[in-house]
This record gives C-alpha cells, structure tokens and sequence, in this order.
C-alpha cells in the first residue's frame, strides 16, 4: 500500500508530541511492508529520507516561518492565519505528488500551513482521506482554544470566520479519528465531520517495561514539555511557593526564552528549582520521581502522561482534555487547575511517599497504546476504505 502523510512538521522540526507521533507511525508502517511518503513544512524545499520513510519538505508559503516564537502584531497573525484559512499556494507541488507518487491512502494529521485544501486534491484524484485529529486548528487558527487565560466554550467571531471553509471541507473526508475521545467528541458537537465514520485511536508507544524506586530523601518532582502559560508552568510555579515542606525539588525541561525564563525565575526563583532546557525524555525520567502535567488548556492527548507511564513514573496531572481519559485508573492524582488542588496533592506526596504506591501501573490499560496495536489499527481503517472502494480484495 501507499501511504501519503501529510502533517505541519516532521523531523528533524519537531516541536511537539503530534510530530513524534506521526514519526513513528510512518516508520512503522514502512516495516509493515508499505511505501510511506511524508509532506511537510519548512524553511526551504528539500528532499531526504529517514528510516526508509521518504519526506518531501515544502517551502512554506505564507508571510512568515511561525514555529520560531518570533514576535508578531496581532494584525501580521491575523493576516496569516486568513491567508492560512484557503491556501491553495501548494496546488501544483500536490498535484505533482499525486500523479507521481500515486497513494492509495491520504493520511492527514495536523494541517496548520497548509490549510485543508490538501482534501480538496485529494478528491479530485479519487484518494480516501483518512484526517487524525491532533489539536484544534479546525476550529481555532491558534490550534488550542484558549485565549485570556481560559478554555474558550464558544468560538470567537475570528476563529467562526476563519473556519468556515474547514467546517465545510471536513464533509470531504472519508473517516476521521481521534486520538482521545475528548478531542474526537468536540469536533463532532460543533458539527464537523458530519456522516463521516470516525473512531478513537490512542498514540501508539514502544512500551518496554522499567522499574521506578524512590530513594531520596527528597521527592523529585518534574516538569517537561514546551514552556509557556497555557501549559501551566506558571501555576505549577506558583503552586511550590504555597508548599511548607522542605524535602522537594523540581526539574523543568524543555527549551525557554531568556525573557520568558527572566520572568518564571519572578514568580518562584527558589534554588529548589531547576531549569534545565531540553534534555531527552529517557534521561530526564531517570531523574524524577512524580511527573507533573498542569496544563490550563484541553490537551488532545498528553504524550508526556503516557511516556511517564511506561517509565513508571507516577503523574500527577489536570482535568482537561485527553489527560483525564490517560489517568482513568488515578483519578486520586488528578486536579483541578482552577482550585488548589495541586498544592495540596504536591504536599500530600512530600509528607507521605506510601501515597505514591496507590498509583496505579496497570499493564492490561497499557496494551491499548503499544504502537503495534496502534499501527494495526490504522491499517485496518486504510484497508477497510480501500475494500469498500473496490481497489483492494
């Protein structure tokens, strides 16, 4: 089979979770035997090929690289994201990939930059489409929903003019799918993807077994991730200054800004707490004792709550989005980032580590994310479209 992925960004530009994901579903579904090629954005045209999967990088064609954390007015974002709304820029360069390659299958993940005009190709080469929906960029340009501090329940008047075409365009898709129920369930409320088959596939991980011992006096607390407010690093700072106990520390990993860090350091600047930049997930869990996950808007997933999983690393994480369906057998270990229920579980945790082995490593909840379960789930939606459509036996 052939297999066309098209997502935002593909390695080596990875900035997040979606971006490891789709890698590793694209290798391994080249070591099932299929052709995979990859479409996506970057500074400049290239070419080039990692673990036999084939990436066609794209120039991007808009006013400006976004992925960068450069600072743009509102009315340059404004213009990119109308511009971003209906590009039809990339016609001729999906056109040629189309004829050449010849896929049985379009799988689309995140489309920011290149818009949802890639399904509108598609169709006009008879191409099942397959989306995976990894964050909210159909329904809000700034792909998460959140704006002034909140989870917005209604769209705002630029983001329902903005997604006005994507709204429509969702019809064009042959099934859709989720990678929680949370995210899956809020597209379809607001009506998109109307009679479209869909389903819930979890991200898919080398699940290995590890073991977890907490030696230290101290508990070690750990932060990891992209470093910005609605990930809640602010509040998690500002949860340790209401902490009384001594014995803790906290690791923050992931690339920062000097002047975002300048103002982190300003909300809690105690030498307890360290920030260490990016560091590989492996290594970083080898330092930890608690994963802490307090983000403030609807993650779609939350890869880091799974990565600490495996590790067998307890969690403590928020009630938003996918991370409540993550920690369904822990629901001791989840709070409300609107109440201070973090603090009072941070001091739970420090005055008695027994509370610790109430968390529950359940190997049977596992399975369902084993990236092999995962890939053959996938598969079966690719050949199940492909059977109803006659092109296969």
């Amino acid at each position: 089979m052939k297999i066309l992925i098209v997502n935002t960004l593909y390695y080596p530009n990875s900035i997040g979770g979606a971006e490891k994901s789709v890698q590793i579903l694209a290798e391994k579904l080249v070591l099932s035997g299929h052709v995979v090629k990859v479409v996506c954005l970057d500074k400049q045209d290239s070419n080039y090929e990692i673990k036999g999967v084939s990436v066609n990088a794209l120039k991007i064609k808009n006013n400006y690289w976004p992925f960068d954390n450069s600072t743009k007015s509102p009315y340059q974002k404004f213009l990119w994201h109308l511009k971003d709304s209906k590009n039809t820029n990339y016609l001729s360069e999906f056109n040629k990939i189309f004829i050449e390659f010849k896929p049985d299958v379009l799988f689309t993940n995140n489309l920011s930059g290149f818009s949802t005009n890639i399904w509108s190709i598609a169709k006009q080469f008879k191409v099942k489409i397959v989306h995976t929906l990894r964050d909210y960029y159909l329904q809000c340009p700034k792909i998460t929903k959140f704006k002034n501090e909140k989870n917005c329940k209604t769209l705002c008047v630029d983001c329902k003019l903005l997604s006005i075409t994507k709204k429509k365009d969702s019809a064009k898709v042959d099934h859709v799918i989720g990678i929680s129920n949370y995210i899956l369930q809020d597209h379809l409320k607001n009506g998109y993807f109307k009679d479209v088959q869909n389903q819930v596939i979890y991200n898919g991980f080398n699940i290995k077994s590890k073991h977890n011992s907490i030696d230290n006096d101290k508990i070690v607390f750990g932060y990891i991730g992209q470093v910005n407010k609605s990930k809640g690093v602010e509040l998690l700072l500002q949860s340790f200054l209401n902490i009384k106990s001594k014995n803790w520390q906290l690791l923050i990993a992931g690339n920062i800004e000097e002047k975002y860090l300048n103002y982190l350091k300003g909300i809690n600047n105690s030498d307890k707490i360290k920030f260490l930049g990016f560091i590989n997930s492996n290594d970083f869990f080898k330092k930890i004792d608690v994963l802490i996950v307090p983000s403030l808007w609807h993650e779609p997933f939350g890869r880091v709550v799974l990565e600490s999983l495996i590790h067998k690393k307890p969690v403590i994480g928020s009630k938003r989005g996918g991370i409540i369906e993550l920690l369904s057998n822990n629901k001791a270990f989840i709070f409300n980032p609107d109440d201070e229920n973090l603090d009072l579980l941070i001091e739970k945790i420090i005055l008695d580590k027994n509370f610790l082995n109430s968390f529950n490593f359940n190997e049977e909840f596992l399975k369902q994310f084993k990236v092999e379960k995962v890939v053959e789930e996938y598969l079966n939606v690719f050949h199940k479209l492909l059977i109803n459509e006659g092109k296969i036996k």
